[in-house]
């Protein structure tokens, strides 16, 4: 698809203060990028579904949006497709620079069901899902860039929210303040009460998130007082005087519900990462539902659009789905798309057999050719651990040390080229003082690369650089050369309209790999090799490009296997069937038979 070559106007930022930082730089125009339709879910069959999503096809026929790709690159998308001043509410939990990474925990399924004896850690996998680790000037300009373009897709009597923390709140706020002008409306305060407090540090323990509320009008924007939806939060707390006002819990239960979820502290929300939530799926910065329940109903009308940018674990969506919103999600890691996608199709379903739902429908789509072939952020964590390199969390530029060489670890997505050695040695003039060598991890290099590195060597006593060729090198070469996952399914027709489709084997090496990293001892054996399957999708239909998901097993709880056997009603003529299997690490394979 051919990229276009229009510009997209971005309105100047003219609010004040304004904060400065090194590499500044406004945004005056954008271009969009294409949008591939890869997947869909359409359960009722009645929808309509543009290759291409633009306002204008959606307007009157809706189904929600799921964009795996750069949240910018999609934002620009969205506003040359027509969703300028269009979107009604905007939740993003960006990340906080934190100096952290941000991992998964995966369980294989159904271990503990089937018997499994060596229990706890060997089970379980870690996926590192992103990394919060940030110069500070490069994420001023990230959130700049962003809020940006997120202003421009805000109606003007919409919301936004803007959920941090103390690391870079009081930043963001400024650079919004700039953006938004006058129209700052507020700081929520959700006070995480469950949190167990480290009594180890030497200051006062960090209880709570800042959430900045914006409108893209202030005399304009959308706002309702709602009620709390029981009474529990009242008991608990047992409230006798409220702004002055003196009451019981019996009597005035509605006036204390609606002032418990209109004021700007939220102290009644647990943070569902502690302890044990029904709600939890592994993502370490996973948002509670109710706080997001809070946000959309009071500052989004029904039937409008929710956008959130950095979807994660699918939190502002499913909420959003569940209120009848129409909403919008988007993510650079394809296995949070594939978590959000998993746990929307549960809720449509549900709400199908309730007859509860009005966007029954959401499609999947990829920007700008964003389809990494090994997830970047996992792939270098695993790197890190396999070569034992030492991470560090306060250099900007490279990523840790192996003995005493500095190291700088590449995309693994390109080889290493001359452009990336130019990188290294402009950092490196930076450093005057430093005379340590270097160590690059790269997965491949350009030919060009070993006369650059031999004359570079010759001239330099310091900062001499050896590389780690993970393609090729003897001691650690066949660690990340990835065998994709495989599977043997047997599809058949058994009648007019009905078919068979059986899994009859499947296996990751990817997990198996991992899995015996951990335990060096003895090679671990899965009793079935359902365990390592997390999603079965199928498509009765299957047209090569687009994947419709008729079937999907979605297995209720962790424990639970997938079924692994089918029975489908298929087209009466000649069809393909895809069989598309998703193992817990969200690794793909499609198996297709024309039948």
């Amino acid at each position: 698809m051919k990229m276009s070559e229009d510009k997209i106007k971005i309105t100047p930022a003219k609010g004040r203060p304004m904060l400065h930082w090194v590499g500044k730089n406004p945004l005056d125009y954008v271009k969009g990028f294409p949008a591939q339709l890869v997947e869909l879910f359409d359960p009722l069959n009645n929808a309509k579904i543009p290759e291409v999503p633009s306002y204008e096809d959606l307007k009157d026929n809706w189904h929600n949006l799921l964009f795996h790709g750069d949240n910018k690159d999609v934002l620009a998308t969205l506003l040359e497709k027509g969703f300028r001043g269009k979107i009604d509410l905007i939740y993003i939990d960006p990340p906080f620079r934190s100096g952290a990474d941000y991992v998964r925990k995966v369980e294989l399924r159904g271990l503990k069901n089937l018997g499994w004896i060596e229990e706890g850690t060997s089970s379980i996998l870690q996926q590192t899902m992103y990394f919060d680790i940030w110069n500070n000037d490069n994420y001023l300009q990230f959130m700049y860039e962003r809020l940006m373009l997120l202003k421009e897709l805000l109606s003007e009597n919409g919301n936004i929210f803007i959920h941090l923390d103390q690391a870079v709140g009081h930043y963001v706020k400024v650079i919004a303040d700039e953006i938004f002008g006058d129209n700052f409306l507020g700081e929520i305060v959700w006070y995480r009460y469950n949190k167990i407090p480290d009594k180890t540090k030497k200051l006062f323990f960090k209880m709570h998130d800042t959430i900045l509320h914006y409108a893209k009008n202030r005399r304009e924007h959308f706002f309702q007082s709602i009620l709390s939806p029981t009474e529990k939060k009242i008991k608990r707390k047992k409230m006798k005087k409220i702004e002055g006002r003196i009451a019981t819990i019996d009597e005035n239960i509605e006036y204390m519900q609606e002032l418990l979820l209109t004021r700007s502290v939220i102290d009644f929300i647990p943070d569902i990462n502690v302890g044990s939530s029904k709600e939890r799926v592994g993502f370490k910065t996973q948002k509670p539902e109710e706080l997001l329940n809070i946000i959309i109903s009071s500052c989004c009308p029904k039937n409008s659009i929710v956008l959130d940018c950095f979807i994660g674990s699918g939190t502002t969506a499913r909420v959003a789905q569940k209120l009848g919103r129409r909403w919008i999600g988007c993510d650079i890691n394809k296995g949070a798309i594939q978590l959000a996608s998993k746990s929307l199709q549960k809720i449509i379903n549900e709400q199908i057999k309730k007859e509860e739902t009005k966007y029954s429908t959401f499609a999947i789509y990829r920007v700008n050719d964003y389809d990494l072939k090994i997830l970047q952020t996992e792939a270098i964590e695993l790197a890190v651990q396999h070569i034992g390199i030492q991470r560090t969390r306060t250099d900007p530029f490279f990523d840790g040390y192996l003995g005493k060489s500095l190291v700088k670890i590449t995309d693994f997505n390109h080889p290493l080229t001359l452009l990336d050695l130019q990188l290294i040695q402009n950092e490196l003039n930076i450093r005057r003082e430093e005379d340590r060598n270097i160590t690059i991890v790269c997965f491949g290099k350009e030919l060009s690369v070993d006369p650059w590195i031999e004359e570079w060597n010759k001239k330099h006593p310091v900062n001499k650089i050896h590389i780690i060729e993970l393609k090729t090198d003897k001691k650690y070469g066949s660690f990340l050369i990835r065998k994709p996952d495989e599977a043997k399914v047997k599809i058949e027709r058994i009648d007019k309209t009905k078919a068979n489709a059986i899994i009859e084997n499947f296996i990751s090496p990817t997990i198996v790999e991992r899995l015996n990293m951990d335990n060096r001892l003895f090679k671990v054996k899965i009793p079935d090799f359902r365990c390592m399957i997390d999603t079965v999708l199928i498509d009765t239909n299957y047209d090569g490009k687009v994947f419709h998901i008729v079937y999907s097993d979605v297995p209720k709880k962790k424990d639970d296997l997938v079924r692994g056997g089918y029975e489908i009603e298929i087209p009466r003529s000649k069809t393909k069937i895809a069989v598309k299997i998703i193992d817990m690490l969200g690794e793909e394979v499609l198996v297709a038979e024309e039948v």
